[in-house]
Order: C-alpha cells, then sequence, then structure tokens
C-alpha cells in the first residue's frame, strides 16, 4: 500500500453495489461492504471524497451510480476508487473496458479492494481485467447451466417460465422442476371466459372488463392483471395443453398439466380472431404501409395519408392515398389510393388463380422433379457442374490478367468476356435448379401453390394486416409506378399467370380435375415440354426471389 503522505493526495469515491439478480444473493449486504470499506478507509488513511450505493445487477451496461462514478473519475473529481471487490464494478466487457482506459489516460490512479490495490501498471492492470472477466465468466455459466436446466423442464412437459392466469407452481415441488398446478381460484375465471368467448356473446374486451370487475379475476400477486396480460390469455396455446420454448423458436411441447381447453376449442376461437366480420376497435391502419411499396421514381419509401372530406351535409368521406416520402428530394410520382393499389392485387392473384383441386396434380409434378433431379445429382452431374462453373471464372480471371498484361486487345477482352460470362450464367442456372432437390423447395412449391389457389379469396375477405402480408408474399420492395402497381421484380409471377391461364383453360375442356379419366389427361399435360419449362421457370424464379 502507498504511505499515508501519498494516499491523502488521491480522491477516492466509494462504490457499493448490491445486485437485484437472484444469482448473486449471497454476495456481502451493503451494510456489510461498508464495514469492510470503513476498515479500509481507516486503515490506509484514504482521502474519500464520494459515496455511491446502489441495487443494480452488472450483468450489462448502464447502471446509474457506475456511470456517475466513471464521469466523476474523467472530470478529475476523483481519481482512485475503494470497492468490495473487483466484480462489485463489473461483470459485463464493456463496463470492464472502461474502467481499463481510464487507467490507460492516466485519469485512474488507484482501485483499493480488501484483497488487493490496483495500480497503474501492466501487472495489476491485467489482474484487475482477469478478475473481471473472471466474474463474467461465472455469470455467463450461470445462464448456461439455467438455460440447460429450462430446457429439459419443457421436454418433461413442465412448463420453464411463470405459468399464465389459472395455473400455479406446485410449491412442493423442488425448485427449477415443480409442475404447473390449477389455480383453484382463477382456473374457474378464466374458463368462463373462454366459454363466453366461444358463446359469442360478447367481444373480447368486455369479456376482460367483466372478469376483472365482476369475476374476481387477479393475477399470483393478487392484483389486477393488465388489459394486454388478460388479452394474451386467448392466444396461449398453454391452455390446450402444448407451449413453445423458448418463444418464437419453434419448438413446441406438450405438458403434463391439466388442460383448460380443447384443441378443438383454441382453434375456434383463433379463426374467429380472423374473421372479417369481429367488432374491432376502431383506428387507422395502412394497408400497404411500413415500407412494404417504394416509389418507382426516386426509390423512396411510399407511405399512407388518411384524407378527410366532410359534406355540408352532414357527410363524411375518408380516403386513403399513398406518397412518395421525398427523402431524396422532390419527386413526381402522384399519389394512388388504397382502393387502386387493392384492385390491381385483386388484378395480379386473379391471373394466377388456379382451382384448389390442381394442388395435388401440381405437388407431384414437384415430387417427381424432384426424384429427377436427385437421381441427376447421383450421378454426378451437379459436381461436374460445380467443376466447370470454377473452370469459367478461372478463365474469366485470367483473362483480366491476360488484358493487364496487355497481350490481348479491347475487343478481343469485351468479346471473350462476353461469351464465358454466358457459359458461367448458364452452368450457375444449372447448379440452382440441382440445389432445388431439397425439402426446402418443396415447402415453398407448396406455399406457392396455395398462394395461387387461397390467395385471391383470402385478400377479399380478410383484415388490412392481412392484405399487407399478402402483398409481401407477392415479393419485397415492390414498386409503385405511375399510380399502378408494378411486379417487375416479382419475376415469376409471368410464368405462373402463364400457366394458370393454361390449367384453366384445360380444366373448362376437360371438366373436374379429380375424376379418374381426367387425373391422366392433366397428369400427361404437365409433363408437356411447353408445361414442364414453365413449371420450372417459375421454380427458379421463385427461389431466386425467395433467397433475396
Amino acid at each position: 500500500m502507498m504511505k499515508n503522505e501519498t494516499n491523502t493526495t488521491i480522491r477516492y469515491a466509494e462504490y457499493l453495489r448490491k445486485s437485484t439478480d437472484d444469482k448473486e444473493k449471497q454476495v456481502l449486504s451493503l451494510s456489510s461492504q461498508r464495514d469492510v470499506l470503513d476498515r479500509l478507509r481507516n486503515s490506509h488513511n484514504l482521502n474519500v471524497v464520494e459515496t455511491i450505493e446502489e441495487k443494480k445487477s452488472a450483468k450489462r451496461p448502464g447502471r446509474p451510480g457506475f456511470n456517475s462514478l466513471i464521469r466523476q473519475i474523467k472530470a478529475g473529481k476523483v481519481n482512485g476508487i475503494v470497492t468490495w471487490a473487483p466484480h462489485r464494478l463489473s461483470r459485463n466487457s464493456v463496463d470492464i473496458g472502461d474502467i481499463i482506459n481510464l487507467f490507460d489516460t492516466g485519469r485512474l490512479r488507484e482501485i483499493v479492494t480488501e484483497s488487493h490495490v490496483y495500480r497503474n501498471n501492466p501487472m495489476d492492470i491485467f489482474m484487475l481485467g482477469f478478475h473481471c472477466l473472471q466474474a463474467k465468466f461465472e455469470n455467463d455459466n450461470k445462464a448456461l447451466d439455467v438455460k440447460a436446466g429450462m430446457t429439459k423442464c419443457a421436454q418433461l412437459g413442465i412448463f420453464p417460465g411463470r405459468p399464465p392466469l389459472g395455473y400455479l407452481p406446485d410449491k412442493g415441488g423442488i425448485k427449477g422442476a415443480r409442475k404447473r398446478e390449477i389455480d383453484p381460484i382463477a382456473f374457474p375465471v378464466v374458463r368462463k371466459m373462454w366459454e363466453a368467448l366461444l358463446a359469442r356473446t360478447h367481444t373480447p374486451t368486455q369479456i376482460i372488463n367483466i372478469a376483472i370487475n365482476k369475476w374476481g379475476l387477479r393475477n399470483a400477486a393478487g392484483q389486477k392483471p393488465a388489459l394486454s396480460t388478460a388479452y394474451s390469455i386467448f392466444h396461449n396455446t398453454f391452455y390446450y395443453g402444448e407451449y413453445e420454448w423458448p418463444k418464437r423458436s419453434g419448438s413446441i411441447y406438450k405438458g403434463i398439466h391439466k388442460p383448460m381447453i380443447t384443441k378443438a376449442e383454441f382453434d375456434r376461437v383463433q379463426r374467429m380472431f380472423r374473421r372479417p366480420d369481429n367488432p374491432r376497435p376502431a383506428h387507422h391502419y395502412f394497408s400497404y404501409g411500413g415500407c412494404s411499396l417504394r416509389c418507382g421514381r426516386c426509390g423512396c419509401a411510399m407511405t399512407g395519408e388518411l384524407k378527410v372530406k366532410r359534406q355540408k351535409n352532414g357527410n363524411v368521406h375518408q380516403y386513403i392515398y399513398y406518397k412518395c416520402t421525398k427523402r431524396k428530394g422532390a419527386c413526381s410520382q402522384r399519389p394512388i389510393t388504397e382502393a387502386a393499389i387493392s384492385q390491381d392485387i385483386e388484378n395480379i392473384l386473379s391471373a394466377i388463380q388456379m382451382p384448389e383441386s390442381m394442388h395435388e396434380h401440381l405437388m407431384d409434378w414437384v415430387r417427381h422433379e424432384n426424384e429427377v433431379r436427385q437421381k441427376n445429382n447421383a450421378d454426378g452431374l451437379g459436381d461436374a457442374n460445380r467443376v466447370a462453373l470454377e473452370q469459367v471464372q478461372k478463365k474469366i480471371n485470367g483473362l483480366i490478367d491476360m488484358r493487364s498484361a496487355e497481350l490481348i486487345t479491347d475487343d478481343e477482352f469485351r468479346e471473350k468476356r462476353i461469351e464465358l460470362n454466358e457459359e458461367k450464367h448458364r452452368l450457375s442456372e444449372l447448379i440452382t435448379e440441382s440445389s432445388a432437390d431439397s425439402p426446402a423447395w418443396i415447402e415453398a412449391a407448396d406455399k406457392l401453390i396455395d398462394l395461387a389457389i387461397y390467395a385471391p379469396w383470402r385478400f377479399k375477405n380478410s383484415w388490412p394486416e392481412s392484405k399487407r402480408e399478402i402483398l409481401l408474399e407477392l415479393g419485397s420492395d415492390l414498386i409503385v409506378n405511375e399510380r399502378k402497381l408494378d411486379l417487375t421484380n416479382s419475376k415469376w409471377i409471368f410464368p405462373l399467370s402463364e400457366i394458370a391461364k393454361e390449367v384453366n383453360t384445360l380444366l373448362l375442356e376437360f371438366g373436374p380435375a379429380l375424376s379418374l379419366k381426367n387425373k391422366a389427361k392433366i397428369k400427361s399435360f404437365l409433363y408437356s415440354p411447353f408445361m414442364c419449362s414453365q413449371l420450372k421457370e417459375v421454380r427458379n424464379l421463385f427461389l431466386k426471389s425467395e433467397r433475396q
């Protein structure tokens, strides 16, 4: 330790922290840390000019007390720190870096702890960083252990998080693996909410208000639940016995808790929420906003605007327009009405529409083509194309070197470069086609066929949110040109519309597609050279758009 007379030239700030994180419950309390710091101050004659206490986890940057300490050091008010241990200062890499940087710039001279004094020399700074990073490692490792334990619980059928309203963790179970039991008070109330919604006697908001104000719905803390929490009840799969863990992971587990409703009842409620005739709160939602449309003249996003026209007779008319945001400056693009965009989309969807009976025939073609391509790949055609593509790329590189060395003229270079690029494009297309031989393409094909069959009806009978989803299925960054929707970027639409035209004409001639007599005719038609060419073109263009 430095001598007493030297210590008085350093202005120290005391820093005490008690984490709110459950993992640090065993850490010394603030009063215990105070006793340690008092002893350090008295035994080493420290000149303490500031004391900072806070109750905040150090896992992430952003602690108000710590940030205040850093500001005071940078301002020159203090140049030393007294704290119980390095992990009180930081358990994250950002705050560790701030402290070491203050040492490097000479603004921080000492950190006094119970076990060591860290001064501005390479060894002390290394040890300080090591101890702080060790604390971070322990913290991160605990988080991984907890995550692994929660995943194991999910696999055993025990929901790892806090159970929703109507359920409670089993207090007698092992901590971390407690089964989810029904809440004898809230369970009947939440069940009544489901029954009322299934009966369609009240709107969801009315049911929630009745449950809270009349039936006494309360959360585990005995408080009235937030409206959003209560509303989420009607979309939570936990109530019919399944749950997703972690959220948005796609991993579904079957719980061992008692279900409140059946899967069929849950599905009925979800369909009710999607019905266009359901009461919904009035608000202005722009169906094609959110940067789903772009100006064809300047490339800026199109934004929605509501215009209200009030007539003298009291009638009120509302019109929605989409106009260029003009972020890049003046633009001559004229506004387009939402009705005009909707009509353009309806026309496009009508052009690609096919009867539902064609789904089976088209998917048979997709699966057959996959088998053919898998066989070709097994015969080495796919690898041969890749080797050939590498050779072409080497020739292009060599051609560039030859031109740089002036071994060939500009005209010879351009002529040969065009020839090689055409060959490169041809081989790339063949490789793209062969890469479609996977379950991913079968899934994408099913999605595309569903779009052609069901999207026209969905678009006419859906809410604005669903209309935007359908628009985005047609392509991203769609263009508006001369007050018309331009789908030039979605190159797969035109060949698909040609297929739909041929299919619909054929069915008018043949009759029902599901009859045994017509199945053979339709199969023969789909495998004709013209249709195979069109279907392959749609496949390649659609996969290319999906990858962009």
